[in-house]
């Protein structure tokens, strides 16, 4: 699993294409010819790119429950909608297809950020948004999540 660095600012053409900028091109490019998954995010309203060895891994490790969970089905429905495969082209651009970027409400000005292993594509209004909603609880996140305790009652003052 080869994870991702950083927050990208790029523009949405007229097409639907974003041009991905030099650095996130630089760190795709040993799986950009296996292509990508890209889909509605399960959280938050922005857009997941999977590269397709990973979303393969994903779907295989959901495959081995029960052929008839009623559960498997409809989370794989879910994850699915509106999921398509796509591949960069020989300018380094990735094509939006025109109803996820009405979905999530993308404009020109959008926000490319790192989640580990994927990608989120963000409209900038909503991702500054998020950040400005999200930021106060930053700190505590990390010491929950990275230290694996609540946060002190003292340190938070």
């Amino acid at each position: 699993m080869k994870i991702l660095i950083g927050t990208y600012y790029a523009k949405l053409d007229g097409h639907g294409r974003v041009m991905l900028p030099k650095g996130l091109r630089e760190q795709l490019k040993d799986m950009e010819h296996r292509g990508f998954v890209l889909r509605r995010a399960t959280f938050f309203e922005n857009l997941e790119l999977h590269p397709r060895e990973e979303w393969e891994k994903w779907i295989k490790q959901l495959l081995q429950i029960n052929k008839t969970s009623r559960k498997k089905v409809k989370l794989i429905s879910l994850m699915n909608a509106g999921a398509r495969l796509v591949y960069l082209d020989s300018n380094g651009r990735l094509q939006l297809p025109k109803d996820l970027i009405k979905i999530m409400g993308l404009k020109k000005e959008v926000v490319i950020a790192s989640e580990g292993n994927i990608l989120q594509i963000w409209d900038k209004d909503r991702y500054e948004q998020f950040w400005e909603e999200n930021r106060e609880s930053f700190p505590g996140l990390m010491e929950e999540l990275l230290d694996g305790q609540e946060p002190d009652r003292d340190d938070r003052e």
